[in-house]
């Protein structure tokens, strides 16, 4: 009975760890979308950076229950990203390299290998 007892309550920490972690990522998100979905503040942020350039792609992303807008901006054949509030503010730079190397710490953290 007791051997029962203590699979059920393994069981229950497990089921928990999966609600912890689902939780945690359905708050993490990113959403392509188009220039026409942004809000004015944004759209105006954007093309004010863009200036001589081409804005790529632009993502909606919500991290840490902040949501901003990460956008790819092509000047002078340079790769630059740049990530704007809401408000309209921007709130960080990277280069091309930044970015990869961002992105390789967070698949990293994923258990994915890089070699």
């Amino acid at each position: 009975m007791m051997r029962t007892g203590s699979i059920l309550c393994g069981l229950a920490v497990a089921g928990l760890f999966v609600f912890a972690v689902s939780a945690s990522a359905a708050e993490d998100k990113e959403q392509h979308v188009s220039m026409d979905q942004l809000p004015p503040t944004v759209k105006a942020t954007l093309e004010k950076e863009s200036a001589g350039g081409k804005i790529d792609e632009v993502e909606k992303e919500t991290e840490g229950g902040k949501t901003f807008y990460e956008a790819e901006i092509v000047k002078n054949g340079h790769e630059s990203y740049i990530h704007v509030s809401e408000a309209g503010k921007v709130v960080k730079r990277e280069t091309a390299a930044d970015e990869r190397k961002a992105e390789g710490v967070e698949k990293g953290e994923h258990g994915e290998r890089h070699y």
